[in-house]
């Protein structure tokens, strides 16, 4: 996670962080736990520091949905690991909101729409607050919707 990590060191500390922990009589759990909290705290600052796909693709299959959807809001995850991501994960809607976020990514979070189950379809227009993620700086803010009928009885 340090900022002065030489950009050389990269790709070892990567393949290092990704690689299950190996004792003589197979995987050390203990230090495997070790090794995946780690690679948890550092995956942020690795995906910001790492533009080579396939060092970026080895971290991307680490990350739980939760991590990559996070990841998608602050803008480090974009459409371009789309592939990586999908290849061994289906969409979910907080990938599709977090990419949403970002008015370059709009078209792209769109396309993933209808293969997502259709409950989850609800939880991104909840999430996807359209006026505050895609307002350009110094335009008016888009009007409120009015509100529904009222139904009595």
């Amino acid at each position: 996670m340090s900022e002065d990590l030489p950009q050389e060191a990269l790709k070892t500390v990567v393949e290092a962080l990704c690689a299950p922990a190996i004792s003589l009589h197979g995987i050390d759990s203990q230090a495997d736990r070790w090794r995946e909290e780690a690679l948890k705290a550092a995956l942020p600052t690795l995906l910001a520091r790492t533009s080579a796909k396939r060092l970026r693709n080895r971290l991307l299959v680490q990350a739980d949905e939760k991590m990559l959807a996070a990841l998608a809001a602050d803008g480090t995850v974009t459409t371009a690991d789309l592939p990586a991501i999908l290849r061994t994960r289906r969409v979910w809607a907080g990938l599709v909101a977090g990419l949403a976020r970002h008015p370059d990514q709009v078209e792209a979070a769109i396309a993933l729409l209808p293969r997502l189950p259709g409950y989850e379809v609800e939880q991104v227009v909840r999430d996807w607050d359209l006026d505050r993620h895609t307002r350009v700086e110094g335009t008016a803010p888009a009007p409120r919707s009015p509100p529904g009928p009222v139904v009595s009885r």
